[in-house]
């Protein structure tokens, strides 16, 4: 699918509760280069604030605890930018309505392991082993495709969260899907039937920009730590954290990954 951006729209909803940098200021429907003004100041916001959690402070840091929160801390920064939009049109967007889970999503090593860990405290080791199957058949099913071959089948691939209706890890979900939007559920549908990687979906532009402004904080942050910092699907990268012994996977990760082993191997073909 692709975004087509929605030219009438409404202003954002300020909160006077959250401090002043973080209210966007911004109708909308900016002009494109105020956007990615916006965006680029949450790309630097994230990518200190990514860098200050995980730069060591003391012996008594646990870095795993220190991932986790600020990766959490991003996405809550997401979620309370986008609560205070108030969009014209509306988002189509709500529960039950699935047709972007049909997309493969792309994430970062931090929303990875973030997700890894969320999937350590909420699933059960039988459940863990079964989504590593999962997850390893379909990141093997998507090896050497390009995205627009991954479009023309994602029909038939559904996410490996979507879960009676709805995603099964919602608080945990990458900031791809925090920022994918349409005001049109009818033209997501019609995307999907109509097996076509490239149909236009009508959105609000400014959504998908604070998201990704925010993942390209965390990018940032963790490069210049010296961490490995891109991007890979979601299945390849569940698939990886789960391999083997799932909890001993996770943690493994992690550690590798906070000691700047290039874990995720950027270099190889997702």
């Amino acid at each position: 699918m692709v975004a087509r951006s929605r030219s009438k729209i409404g202003k954002a909803k300020r909160s006077p509760r959250r401090p002043a940098r973080n209210n966007l200021a911004l109708p909308l429907a900016s002009p494109s280069a105020q956007r990615e003004a916006l965006a680029d100041r949450l790309s630097q916001e994230r990518a200190e604030a990514f860098q200050a959690a995980l730069r060591p402070q003391g012996e008594t840091d646990h870095p795993f605890k220190a991932l986790h929160d600020a990766v959490r801390e991003a996405y809550a920064a997401c979620d309370a930018l986008l609560d205070e939009l108030q969009p014209d049109p509306p988002l189509a967007c709500k529960r039950g309505c699935i047709h972007c889970c049909y997309n493969q999503v792309a994430l970062t090593e931090p929303e990875a392991l973030f997700l890894g860990l969320h999937l350590l405290g909420t699933r059960s080791p039988e459940r863990l082993r079964g989504l590593a199957d999962r997850a390893q058949a379909l990141a093997d099913g998507l090896k050497g495709k390009s995205w627009q071959e991954i479009g023309m089948i994602r029909h038939r691939l559904p996410c490996l969260f979507l879960e009676d209706g709805g995603c099964s890890v919602y608080p945990a979900r990458p900031l791809a899907c925090r920022g994918w939007n349409s005001v049109d559920e009818r033209m997501c549908l019609l995307s999907n039937l109509s097996e076509d990687a490239l149909t236009p979906i009508e959105n609000h532009p400014i959504v998908r920009e604070i998201a990704d402004g925010i993942q390209t904080g965390l990018l940032r942050g963790a490069s210049s730590l010296g961490l490995e910092a891109g991007y890979l699907l979601m299945a390849r990268a569940t698939a990886l954290l789960l391999s083997d012994d799932p909890e001993k996977g996770v943690m493994d990760r992690s550690a590798d990954w906070l000691d700047g082993k290039p874990f995720f191997g950027r270099k190889t073909s997702w």
